[in-house]
């Protein structure tokens, strides 16, 4: 079975690793990142087959984990050394990543 959009966008966000995403946060992204399929067809167009700006949407989930993330400033548990607060650093640098996918352009001769 082919990977949906949905599922792809879980497994390059690591949805379930906290802060954890929802689906349905998940699914308002994809919503938010759809776009003209190959034969033109808009979301709105019943013809559309489900075309998504994957990158832009997992920079988005990013983002929004990294706001999940952005009061987290302990070591948690106490002497774990697990500094919550690089838990924001780390969802902002993946964002970034996948931010900077959306504006890659290819030039073909």
């Amino acid at each position: 079975m082919p990977e949906t959009a949905l599922d792809r966008l879980k497994r390059i966000t690591a949805w379930e690793t906290d802060p954890a995403l929802t689906e349905d946060e998940l699914n308002a992204t994809l919503a938010t990142y759809a776009r003209e399929d190959l034969n033109g067809y808009t979301p709105a167009d019943e013809e559309w087959q489900p075309t998504y700006d994957l990158h832009a949407a997992a920079a988005q989930a990013w983002l929004d984990k990294a706001a999940k993330a952005s009061m987290l400033t302990e070591v948690d548990p106490p002497g774990s050394g697990v500094v919550t607060s690089k838990v924001f650093d780390n969802c902002r640098a993946m964002a970034r990543i996948y931010g900077a996918k959306c504006r890659m352009t290819i030039s073909v001769a």
